[in-house]
């Protein structure tokens, strides 16, 4: 489908800057077939593929979803754990002409309601063997999908399928009258096309549902590559779920190197760190509270010479976190900002040196992306002050799938409100401050969380923190703090606030209460849920 924020001279102009090219995800794919049919593309616990075989596959699957009727522009909604049957999927949509939507593990049934009521898939596949009993499985074949008979149900499960149900063995094997790829032809995404949705992990509602053009996805993935110094031979661990942000932008990567992304099992820290010696992994993609329990390992059991670059997004904890990981190995940590929205607004480079790449900044914007920090009013702020965020970029989505009023709500004049709160330097670099919304207003201080997260961040019995506004009788809000203890430790909350006391914080920024937790809860996997550590608040 056409972008429905996008017209056809913003899209020559973005072509013209070179942002934009004609290629697709699809082309580049077929080209690596042709050029390196027996490099390996994916691979996971239990399959492996050639560029050569994954271009077989998608074949099958998009002319088995052509003849089964799946209409063009049509959507799937998917909910299988991260592995080379995903690349398969979202490769062979882009040839049939299918919009996928990749929903992450932990979501329920009242998320994934929303979801097929906002896309109206034509088709879902779902992991069976990987649902909780939790309901999903009785959704799925009762109220959700029973809704309309055009759906096509596919399970990748161990067992035989429930009736009604499709196998994934049956969409690898050859359709019936012939083998349908002259009507991939016809079908598969233009480059100036809508080809994706991304679900964004908000913690204040449900999720917002993007449109990725697929130019955007080259353009995204073409910049991260070169942040990250990205080379044809790499060795990519996948270690983050690709439906969430970490994982979809590595990725996009592939649009431009044909390098070999290797899935793993599970995200427990010592299985990463095996698998990187087992399969020799040069980069790696994670996020924050992965980060922090890879750096809690015994780095120095593990071969990890192989490994040159880890990407990550910004936390609180995550730069000593990132700072350990680089003294006891040849790992360069490369941090990165955005949003699903649009991701990139701050990325460090590989060959920074680490007092810059690791100074607490996120780094410079991606190529043609620009930033701007406004003050309430609107009005641009110069470096130094810190303001609403605002970013523009030919990587952005084009805006939330069918929902032009939350679309009006952030995009303006070609211009995405973040949500974040954030300063830029005089060469550009962004620092974030937290979000806007959760700025806690003490009597009309102001007080940025994450500024108190990153002084809690530093005790070195503090594994994770969060801070978050808790209504007040006397100063309207006052700041919480949540944290986690490392393994072994327990958390002195009032020693805790005196370390901050003395190390300077003022004292309307202190914590008014210190909460221990076992776990945080958290969005996606990741994120921790601010939202449901201020609902434990108050229904305390």
């Amino acid at each position: 489908m056409r972008p429905t924020r996008i017209d056809r001279e913003k899209v020559e102009t973005r072509l013209a800057a070179g942002h934009w090219s004609r290629d697709t995800m699809v082309g580049r794919y077929a080209a690596y077939a042709r050029d390196f049919p027996d490099g390996i593309a994916c691979r996971d616990r239990e399959i492996g593929l050639t560029w050569r075989r994954l271009h077989e596959v998608t074949d099958r699957i998009a002319a088995n979803l052509i003849a089964r009727g799946i209409p063009r522009d049509g959507r799937a909604l998917v909910q299988i754990p991260s592995s080379t049957r995903e690349t398969v999927l979202r490769i062979a949509f882009k040839k049939a002409g299918v919009l996928g939507c990749f929903a992450p593990m932990q979501w329920r049934r009242r998320e994934l309601d929303h979801t097929f009521e906002r896309i109206d898939p034509s088709a879902v596949f779902v992991a069976l063997d990987s649902m909780d009993d939790d309901g999903r499985r009785t959704w799925l074949e009762g109220t959700g999908v029973g809704r309309s008979t055009k759906t096509l149900r596919v399970a990748l499960a161990s067992e035989l399928p429930p009736d009604g149900w499709s196998s994934w063995s049956d969409l690898v094997a050859p359709p019936e009258g012939g083998d349908g790829r002259d009507r991939i032809a016809e079908r598969r995404f233009r480059f100036d096309e809508v080809s994706l949705i991304t679900a964004s992990s908000g913690t204040s509602s449900l999720a917002k549902l993007n449109e990725w053009p697929e130019a955007a996805q080259i353009c995204i993935g073409r910049g991260i590559a070169g942040r990250l110094g990205m080379r044809e031979d790499d060795i990519v661990g996948m270690f983050a779920p690709m439906s969430g942000a970490a994982g979809v932008l590595a990725w996009t990567m592939t649009g431009a190197l044909p390098f070999a992304c290797v899935f793993p099992p599970t995200f427990e820290a010592r299985a990463l760190l095996r698998l990187v010696e087992d399969a020799r992994i040069t980069v790696a993609t994670t996020v924050p509270v992965v980060l922090a329990r890879l750096a809690r390992e015994d780095l120095g059991s593990f071969d990890l010479s192989s490994l040159r670059a880890l990407r990550v997004g910004t936390g609180a904890a995550g730069l000593e976190a990132a700072r350990r990981i680089e003294d006891l190995t040849d790992c360069r940590v490369v941090v990165a900002s955005g949003a699903m929205e649009c991701p990139g607004f701050g990325h460090a480079d590989v060959d920074e040196p680490v007092a810059l790449r690791l100074d607490g900044s996120t780094g410079l914007p991606l190529p043609g992306c620009r930033l701007r920090i406004d003050d309430d009013g609107g009005a641009e702020l110069p470096a130094g002050e810190v303001g609403h965020v605002r970013v523009s970029a030919p990587f952005a989505a084009l805006g939330y799938w069918n929902d032009p009023e939350a679309t009006r709500a952030v995009w303006s004049d070609g211009w995405y409100a973040t949500g974040d709160m954030g300063v830029l330097d005089g060469d550009g670099r962004l620092t974030l401050l937290g979000r806007s919304r959760e700025v806690v207003n003490r009597s009309g201080h102001k007080v940025l969380p994450i500024e108190v997260e990153r002084e809690i961040a530093r005790h070195p019995d503090v594994f994770q923190c969060a801070v978050v506004a808790v209504p007040d009788a006397e100063y309207g809000e006052v700041p919480w703090a949540f944290v986690q203890a490392r393994d072994g430790r327990t958390i002195d909350t009032e020693g805790l606030a005196e370390v901050l006391r003395s190390g300077g914080l003022a004292t309307y920024k202190i914590p008014a209460r210190f909460v221990e937790l076992v776990e945080f809860p958290r969005v996606g996997g990741n994120k921790i849920d601010k939202k449901r550590l201020l609902d434990m608040v108050l229904a305390a």
